[in-house]
């Protein structure tokens, strides 16, 4: 095979990842659901292409079949997800700080982390015994979230400017975003009343110092419980959780 045959072949390769990626990630909280005309409408491809890219993921278990031609994320992506060294150790360690937090509070708990714009709940906690009754969704956006807001209280200034220049309308707007992080760090949690009327309370688990690795939130409603304890108790549980980390898994940058 020739050098530029070679080349070729390589860039045929990532494209079809690449696409293949782009189907995967159409499935979301919102829409976990989609059908061959969505998944065009949403990636641009044509049929025949996201037919056959589907009927690959089908066959390797990303991806199952639905009922009435939809399609759904396959329990294999998560398996695998579960099976980075990294994320193992991490919900290994933090599984039975949370489960303890769940038990004492009745309400559901969760690790959170960060992918791109967004954060991924990405373990759970929500027996018949929590008092939301609500199902948790499974991505929050990371600006106006309480795990977002956490993440965003230990970023570089550039990067909070990049990701709320959509949203900041004025200096005031800035500097009060500036005096929200600020406080996040000086007490370490965040707090935030979301569009449901849910109350959000999110502390950061550390792989270094000033370095999140992950956040424990929890989700309540506000006439059930008293803020400042339960602040307490996140605080408590995510550093807990810190404090379980083996020295592998701080040095993960």
């Amino acid at each position: 095979m020739t050098h530029s045959a070679a080349v070729t072949t390589d860039e045929n390769r990532r494209s079809v990842l690449g696409r293949a990626f782009d189907i995967l990630e159409c499935f979301t909280d919102a829409e976990p659901e989609q059908t061959i005309g969505s998944l065009c409408a949403a990636t641009g491809l044509p049929p025949a292409t996201v037919h056959r890219m589907l009927a690959s993921l089908v066959e390797w278990g990303a991806v199952e079949r639905a009922a009435r031609g939809k399609y759904r994320l396959g329990m294999r992506l998560w398996r695998l997800g579960w099976g980075v060294p990294g994320a193992r150790t991490l919900k290994d360690v933090a599984r039975p700080h949370l489960v303890d937090l769940h038990t004492s509070t009745r309400e559901a708990v969760a690790l959170a982390s960060r992918d791109g714009d967004s954060v991924v709940l990405a373990d759970v906690i929500a027996g018949s015994s929590t008092r939301t009754g609500r199902i948790l969704p499974r991505r929050l956006d990371l600006v106006n979230s309480a795990p977002g807001s956490v993440f965003m209280a230990y970023m570089s200034p550039d990067e909070v400017s990049e990701l709320t220049a959509h949203t900041q309308h004025d200096h005031n707007d800035a500097f009060r975003l500036r005096q929200e992080l600020c406080e996040i760090r000086r007490t370490g949690a965040a707090v935030v009343q979301s569009a449901d009327g849910m109350y959000w309370i999110a502390s950061p688990v550390f792989a270094k110092p000033r370095e999140v690795r992950s956040v424990v939130c929890i989700a309540v409603h506000r006439p059930r419980f008293n803020i400042g304890a339960l602040v307490h108790a996140v605080v408590d549980t995510a550093r807990a959780v810190s404090d379980g980390l083996p020295p592998s898994l701080r040095s993960v940058g």
